[in-house]
């Protein structure tokens, strides 16, 4: 079936959006779950070895990556003042707009929390494919944590 845009016309129409994401893009970190890192394997706790050992022989170390994204807050935040705290927390919805890399980064394993503007926030919906011709992002809503 013929198509009504040439494939030149597609990449620069493709080309265009990528531009305007490169544009808009900002930095932001995708917190995983911590890995745990055994640093030694002590005997005395396995049974039949003794008595249990009191050490603590593991630690946890953080993993996250840092990926390009466009955030787009709702227009209609609402705040909340929590007692302890002098700021106000925003309760309203925020989008980000990634591309595969991150979004396959996203969706492997637990992520805890992705970080921006000096907030936290959750997940809280599935990825939406944000597609135009040839371009792909994906599309994540997110809350913020108090």
């Amino acid at each position: 079936m013929p198509s009504l845009i040439s494939d030149t016309e597609k990449q620069k129409l493709t080309g265009i959006f990528t531009d305007i994401f490169d544009t808009f893009k900002r930095e932001i970190v995708i917190h995983k779950e911590p890995r745990k890192v055994i640093s030694q394997v002590n005997t005395a706790s396995l049974f039949g070895y003794g008595d249990p050992a009191s050490s603590v022989n593991y630690s946890y170390e953080p993993v996250s990556g840092i990926f390009s994204a466009t955030i787009r807050y709702d227009m209609n935040q609402e705040t909340e003042r929590l007692a302890d705290i002098p700021q106000n927390i925003s309760l309203g919805n925020v989008y980000i707009k990634v591309q595969e890399g991150a979004k396959n980064y996203i969706n492997k394993g637990k992520t805890e929390k992705i970080t921006f503007d000096n907030k936290s926030f959750k997940i809280i919906s599935e990825d939406a494919n944000k597609s135009f011709l040839d371009s792909k992002f994906y599309v994540y809503r997110l809350e913020a944590t108090k």
